[in-house]
C-alpha cells in the first residue's frame, strides 16, 4: 500500500478534498483521488464540491469510491482530519471557497503548496490506465439512452458505419489557455469543413460535433461555460449531428464511442483521451501554449512527449494533408 503519496506526508484517516475548476478539472481531481483511494482503501475519502451545478452535472459519474460526498456549504460540518487538495492556488478555489472558511478547517488545508493531479495521472497512466476512465454511475447509465435522443444520435449509428468525434473549442484572449499560435477563425471553420467533407467523402463517414450549433441561453450558460458557439461547418446535414451540451459527463460518453476522434484543446479533450486509452484520437489546432503546458507538466497527453507528434503540434496550420497523413489515420483501418 502506497502510504507517503504527497511528499512524505502521511495520509490521515479521514481525508477532504474539494473539486473545483472547470470540468476538465473536476475530472482529474477525480481520477487522482479514485487512485489514491484505490491504493489507501482504509481511509475515509470525503469529496466537496465547490459548484453545486459541477456536483449536479458530474453525478452521472461513478463517485462511490468517495465515502462521502458533500456541497461545499459542509465542508465546516464534516469531520476530518486533513486535506488532501488540489491546486490550491486557483483563484476560483480562493474566491467560492476557501475565503469562507473559519480557520480552524483552513488550518487543515496546506495552502503553500499547489499539488496538481497531473503528478498523479502520469504515475496512474503508467500503472493502470483503466483507473484514468471513471465510469458512468446508475444515474449516467440511466439518463444515458435519454440524452442520445434528445441530442438526435440515430440508434445503431455507431455500429453501422464509420464516425468521427470532433470537439470545437476556440480559444480567446484571456483564456486560461493563450490563444498563441491559433489560426484565425474563418480559417479553422474552412478547413475543417474541408477535411470533413473530404472523410464523408471518401469513407461515408458520420461527424458527431461537441461545442458548435448551440445558441447560448440564461438556461444552458452555465452548464455549457458560455463556450459553445452557434457556428456551423459547411457539411451534409445528413451526415452530422451536433451535440447541444445537455450533459458534459454523457455527450462525454456518446463521443467516445466514435471511431476516430480529432479534437482541438480542452479539458472535454483530456478527459477522451484517457476514456479511450489514447486510441484512434487526435488532438488539432492546439494553440502553442497548451501544446508547452503538455510537455512543461509531462503530460501522458495525446503522446506529446513523443518527437513527431511534437512536430505535428508545432508545425501550423493542420491542413487536410497533414491531417490525414498523421500516424492515428495513417494506422486506422476503415473500411
Amino acid at each position: 500500500m502506497q502510504k507517503r503519496p504527497l511528499g512524505g506526508q502521511e495520509l490521515s484517516t479521514k481525508v477532504g478534498s474539494i473539486l473545483h475548476g472547470a470540468y476538465g478539472d473536476y475530472y482529474e481531481q477525480i481520477v487522482a483521488l479514485r487512485y489514491i483511494k484505490w491504493k489507501n482503501p482504509k481511509i475515509k475519502l470525503f469529496l466537496f464540491f465547490a459548484n453545486e451545478l459541477r456536483r449536479k452535472e458530474l453525478e452521472v459519474f461513478d463517485l462511490s469510491f468517495a465515502d462521502g460526498l458533500f456541497p461545499r456549504e459542509a465542508i465546516a460540518e464534516v469531520s476530518v482530519d486533513r486535506f488532501l487538495q488540489f491546486q490550491v492556488f486557483a483563484p476560483d478555489l480562493h474566491q467560492e471557497v476557501l475565503t469562507g472558511l473559519p480557520p480552524v478547517v483552513l488550518s487543515k488545508i496546506d495552502l503553500t503548496r499547489n499539488v496538481k493531479p497531473w503528478t498523479f495521472i502520469r504515475k496512474i497512466w503508467k500503472e493502470n490506465q483503466a483507473l484514468c476512465d471513471v465510469p458512468l454511475s446508475e444515474v449516467g447509465r440511466h439518463r444515458l439512452p435519454a440524452c442520445e435522443v434528445d441530442n438526435k444520435v440515430q440508434p445503431g449509428l455507431f455500429e453501422a458505419g464509420f464516425t468521427i468525434g470532433f470537439l470545437w473549442r476556440y480559444r480567446i484572449p484571456g483564456d486560461f489557455i493563450s490563444p498563441w499560435g491559433q489560426m484565425r477563425w474563418d480559417d479553422l471553420i474552412r478547413m475543417r469543413s474541408e477535411l470533413f467533407n473530404y472523410m464523408i467523402k471518401q469513407y461515408k463517414a458520420h461527424i458527431i460535433i461537441c461545442g458548435m450549433n448551440v445558441v447560448t441561453t440564461d438556461s444552458n450558460r452555465d452548464r455549457t461555460d458560455n463556450k459553445y458557439t452557434n457556428s456551423v461547418l459547411d457539411l451534409p446535414a445528413e451526415h452530422v449531428t451536433y451535440l447541444q451540451g445537455l450533459s458534459w459527463g454523457l455527450e462525454l460518453e456518446i463521443v467516445r464511442r466514435c471511431s476516430l476522434c480529432i479534437l482541438m484543446a480542452s479539458g472535454f479533450s483530456e478527459a477522451l483521451w484517457f476514456k479511450r486509452r489514447g486510441k484512434e484520437t487526435m488532438l488539432v489546432d492546439a494553440p502553442y501554449s497548451y501544446t508547452l503546458r503538455l510537455l512543461r507538466n509531462r503530460m501522458p497527453l495525446f503522446n506529446i512527449m513523443n518527437k513527431y507528434e511534437i512536430l505535428f503540434q508545432l508545425r501550423k496550420p493542420h491542413s487536410l494533408n497533414r491531417i490525414i497523413n498523421h500516424s492515428v489515420i495513417k494506422n486506422l483501418y476503415i473500411k
